[in-house]
């Protein structure tokens, strides 16, 4: 199998240090930063927000996306698009932090980023990241963090392009959420098949083998949807549907790239066919997406 999903995540507290970064996939490892706080002058409530009170405040996102914005253009990184969806995501755990007048990524009882997100957007991703702040103003949020290495590496990220940002003033700080994603590019199941199929071509002929022909298989895309009801692509769970057949199965957000089984299997000479099913689904281990390939040879 191969696990697509990456998310990097930091946080930063101007008032308080250190604050704790990690970066999760297969296996996680874990680091930690630490900020100097920053003087500044809080802003007029005319400005953004109310100091006094606990408040959203939109001028505050919009700021701090322009100024995530154009520190990408001067680093020439392609700007991140507001979704709305993902402002969502980080509203409601925004008003978490300002409930505990604490930052932290992940509270008790809360679901982790991926399925926070997947709660509130449908958007497909395989990558997510965050960052947390507790500021006196948006500007001084975003110069704090584009100097912090861990948060500066989320922000300029060529690989997200999406981003939702909460500013939720409390007892006179700015609490600060920022949720980046990657969506993915959707294919249909016709197209996911062409996309494996060329891939499949193109392993082949770099070993020197003449190439299989394709050929269809019943219910083949049924099957790995069924794939999906677990947590990993499981081929035993539709072997009694293709005998005679060697299966390859797995997961990946870009379906065209093969995992190493595949590739070693596809090296041998005695093959003459393989058919290809795919599904795009959502699972507790994926609950953004992904797609599920099976590919069946003989």
């Amino acid at each position: 199998m191969l696990r697509a999903f990456a998310v990097s995540l930091a946080t930063l507290a101007l008032i308080l240090a250190p604050g704790a970064s990690g970066v999760y996939a297969a296996e996680s490892t874990s680091s930690v930063a630490s900020a100097q706080s920053i003087s500044s002058s809080q802003p007029s409530p005319n400005n953004f927000g109310k100091a006094s009170s606990t408040d959203e405040d939109a001028a505050a996102e919009a700021a701090l996306l322009e100024s995530l914005n154009r520190s990408r253009q001067q680093a020439g990184v392609p700007p991140m698009q507001l979704d709305e969806s993902l402002r969502q995501a980080a509203r409601l755990h925004a008003q978490r932090m300002v409930s505990t007048q604490h930052l932290q990524h992940q509270f008790p009882g809360e679901p982790s980023l991926l399925q926070r997100i997947a709660d509130v957007s449908s958007l497909p991703l395989d990558r997510a990241g965050e960052n947390l702040a507790n500021a006196s103003c948006p500007d001084g949020a975003h110069d704090v963090m584009m100097r912090s290495p861990l948060h500066r590496k989320n922000l300029l990220d060529p690989r997200f392009n999406v981003a939702g940002i909460a500013a939720v003033w409390s007892h006179g700080r700015l609490y600060v959420v920022q949720d980046f994603g990657h969506i993915t590019t959707s294919y249909s199941a016709k197209q996911t098949a062409a996309l494996v199929r060329q891939s499949i071509t193109e392993t082949r002929e770099g070993s020197s083998l003449s190439n299989l022909e394709q050929v269809s298989a019943p219910h083949l895309d049924e099957a790995a949807c069924t794939l999906a009801t677990q947590n990993h692509p499981n081929a035993r769970l539709i072997a009694a549907s293709y005998t005679n057949r060697k299966i390859i199965t797995y997961t990946q957000s870009r379906p065209e790239i093969l995992p190493p089984g595949a590739v070693r299997l596809l090296g041998n000479p005695n093959l003459q066919q393989f058919a290809v099913g795919s599904c795009y689904a959502r699972n507790a281990a994926y609950p953004t997406g992904i797609y599920w390939v099976a590919i069946l040879v003989n």
